[in-house]
C-alpha cells in the first residue's frame, strides 16, 4: 500500500500534499504549528480512523481526501463526517458510516482481521487496525493502545493473531456453546429413554443380541472392565520390576561382601589413608540416606551376610507372589474377552420385551450417533485450539524478540529488555525511551507480519531523540520495502539537514504560515480531485 496524495479543505480553503515517494518521506518544519500533524491526521481520518486533530482545528468543517495504491490499483477516497466515497478504475461506492466502509474494504480491497468481541465475531474497525502501522503525536500510552474506548490492548493482540490466521478456535465460540448445549440435551433424552425402557439397560447377554443399545452399553461396560484389568496388570508389573531391581542390587552387595570376606583370610583390612582397621561397607550408594555396614570383624560380616541373604530371599518371594497375581489377572482378562454362548430359548424369552422397546432403541442409536458427531467436532476444535495456542505463543515470542533486536540496533548501550507489546501501568516509558518503544514495535510488526502498509510516525524525533539514534532509525526504515512517512520539527540550527540526503524524500514545510496550512490557492486543485468522485464543494 502506498500513499500518493492527501487533500483537505472546503470551498474557501484547502491544502494538497502530493510529494510522496515510495521510500522514506520526512515532512519537516521549524515549528510545531506548520500543518504536519493536520496532514497526517487528515490521511488517517480519511482511512476511517477516529479524529485526533489539534484542539483548535475545526475538522468537521472540511472534506478529507486520500489517494493510495495497492498492488497496482489506484483508489481515490474522501470522507466528510461519517460519510465515505471511494472510487477505483472498476468500482464506485458510497457509505454512510465507518462500519459500511470497513465491510467494503474487507471484501473489495484486502481482508481485515476478525476478532471475538463481547461474544461476537467482529471485523476490526480502522481505529484499531491502523495501529499496526501508525503512531500519532497525541493519545500515546505505552501501557495501552491509542484511542482506547471500545477496544483494548487484548483486542489488539487478538487482531495480530487473527492477521496471521491464528484465531482461537476454528468453530466460533457461540457455535461451540450451542454444540455443548445440544449434547447436554441429547444426554438427558438418552437418560429418559433408558429409564422408560429398562430392558435396554439390561446386561443380560440375550438382550445384547437383540438390542443394539444393550449391546453398546454392555460393550462399554466391558471396555471399562478391560481398562481396570489393564491398569492392575500394569501396576503389578511395575511392582515386580521394582522388586527385581532391589533384589539385583542386594545380590551385587552380597557378592562384594563375600569378596571382602575371602580377602581377609590371608591378612587384614585397613584404611590406606589412616591405617584404621575399622572398615565399613556403604550400601545403595546412589541414595543419600544409605546405611553403612561395619565389616571390621568376622562376626559382624557374618551377620550382615545373613541379613543380605534374607533380603534377597524376601524379594524373590515378593516377585513370585506378584507373578502369580499377574497370571490371575491375565486369566480374568482372557475370560472377559471370551464371548458366551447364547441359546435360542434365552433369546425368545426376551424377544417380545425388546421388540416393544424397538422405537426407543432406534432413537437411542440416533442419539448416540449425534453425540459421537458432536464429540468429534469438539475434539477437532480443541485440537485446533491447542495447535493455535502453540502458534500464538511462538508468534508473540517472535514479536518480542524482534522488538529487542531492533532496540539493540537503535540503542547499543541500552539496558532495556522488552517482555510485552505494552508496558505495565506503573512502568510507563517517557521521552525518547517512549518514541524508541513505538518505533521498534512498528518495525517488529512489519518484519514479523510481513505487511506492506506504510509506516507512519507523526513527530518521530519527539522528546529529544539523539541524532545518532535518529540516523539509525532512518537507516532501518530505508532497509524495508514499505513506504515510510515521518514528521519532525527541526531546531533552528538543523534547518536543511535532510536536503540532498540520499534515499530520503524531504518535504519541507518551512515556508508555511503558522496555523494557516489551508490556502485558497489549493481550492481548485481539491475541487478537481473531488470531481472524480462526483463531489462538489
Amino acid at each position: 500500500m502506498k500513499i500518493l496524495k492527501i487533500g483537505i479543505g472546503n470551498h474557501n480553503e484547502a491544502f494538497i500534499e502530493k510529494n510522496f515517494c515510495d521510500g522514506v518521506n520526512i515532512i519537516s518544519s521549524d515549528d510545531n504549528n506548520k500543518g504536519k500533524t493536520i496532514v497526517i491526521q487528515s490521511m488517517m481520518y480519511a482511512l476511517g480512523n477516529e479524529p485526533s486533530f489539534p484542539a483548535t482545528f475545526e475538522y468537521r468543517n472540511y472534506i478529507y481526501y486520500v489517494e493510495f495504491e495497492i498492488e497496482g490499483t489506484k483508489y481515490c477516497l474522501c470522507r466528510h463526517g461519517n460519510s465515505f466515497i471511494i472510487r477505483s478504475k472498476l468500482d464506485f461506492s458510497t457509505f454512510d458510516n465507518v462500519s459500511e466502509f470497513k465491510r467494503y474494504w474487507n471484501k473489495q480491497i484486502f481482508t481485515l482481521p476478525t476478532i471475538s468481541k463481547d461474544g461476537i465475531n467482529k471485523i476490526v474497525d480502522p481505529v484499531l487496525f491502523v495501529q499496526l502501522f501508525f503512531v500519532g503525536q497525541d493519545n500515546k500510552d505505552t501501557s495501552n493502545i491509542a484511542n482506547k474506548g471500545f477496544y483494548n490492548k487484548n483486542d489488539f493482540i487478538e487482531m495480530i493473531y487473527s492477521f496471521c490466521g491464528f484465531s482461537k478456535s476454528k468453530i466460533p465460540q457461540e457455535e461451540c456453546d450451542k454444540l455443548k448445549e445440544k449434547k447436554g440435551a441429547l444426554k438427558e433424552e438418552q437418560k429418559s429413554l433408558l429409564k422408560q425402557n429398562k430392558i435396554l439397560k439390561s446386561n443380560k447377554l440375550p438382550v445384547a443380541y437383540l438390542s443394539s443399545t444393550s449391546d453398546r452399553l454392555a460393550f462399554q461396560e466391558k471396555i471399562g472392565q478391560i481398562q481396570k484389568f489393564k491398569e492392575r496388570i500394569g501396576t503389578l508389573r511395575k511392582e515386580r520390576n521394582s522388586s527385581t531391581v532391589k533384589k539385583i542390587n542386594w545380590e551385587t552387595t552380597l557378592k562384594e561382601l563375600q569378596s571382602i570376606n575371602r580377602n581377609i583370610k590371608s591378612g587384614k583390612l585397613q584404611c590406606m589413608d589412616c591405617g584404621s582397621t575399622n572398615i565399613s561397607f556403604l550400601g545403595n550408594c546412589k541414595k543419600e540416606n544409605s546405611f553403612s555396614f561395619d565389616v571390621s570383624t568376622v562376626e559382624l560380616r557374618s551377620q550382615i551376610l545373613s541379613m543380605v541373604k534374607d533380603k534377597i530371599a524376601s524379594y524373590e518371594e515378593e516377585i513370585e507372589r506378584i507373578t502369580v497375581e499377574i497370571t490371575n489377572e491375565q486369566d480374568n482378562l482372557n475370560r472377559l474377552l471370551q464371548d458366551e454362548d447364547v441359546t435360542l430359548e434365552s433369546i425368545v424369552t426376551y424377544k417380545e420385551e425388546v421388540f416393544n422397546a424397538s422405537d426407543a432403541d432406534k432413537r437411542l442409536n440416533e442419539i448416540t450417533s449425534e453425540i459421537e458427531s458432536i464429540n468429534a467436532q469438539i475434539i477437532k476444535n480443541d485440537d485446533v485450539v491447542n495447535d493455535m495456542k502453540e502458534k500464538r505463543e511462538l508468534l508473540f515470542k517472535t514479536l518480542i524478540d524482534t522488538m529487542n533486536s531492533f532496540y539493540k540496533k537503535i540503542d547499543i548501550s541500552g539496558n532495556t529488555t522488552y517482555t510485552n507489546l505494552f508496558t505495565p501501568k506503573n512502568e510507563l516509558y517517557s521521552g525518547s525511551e517512549a518514541i524508541v518503544f513505538y518505533i521498534v514495535k512498528l518495525l517488529a510488526y512489519q518484519s514479523v507480519l510481513k505487511h506492506d502498509y506504510p509506516i507512519i510516525i507523526d513527530s518521530f524525533r519527539a522528546e529529544d531523540l539523539s541524532t545518532q539514534k535518529e540516523e539509525i532509525i532512518i537507516k532501518l526504515c530505508q532497509n524495508i520495502d514499505n513506504q515510510v512517512i515521518l514528521t519532525t520539527t527541526l531546531k533552528s540550527e538543523e534547518k536543511g539537514k535532510y536536503d540532498g540526503k540520499v534515499n530520503i524524500n524531504h518535504i519541507d514545510y518551512l515556508s508555511h504560515a503558522p496555523n494557516k496550512i489551508l490556502q485558497s490557492e489549493y481550492v481548485d486543485e481539491l475541487r478537481s480531485l473531488l470531481s472524480y468522485l462526483s463531489v462538489n464543494i
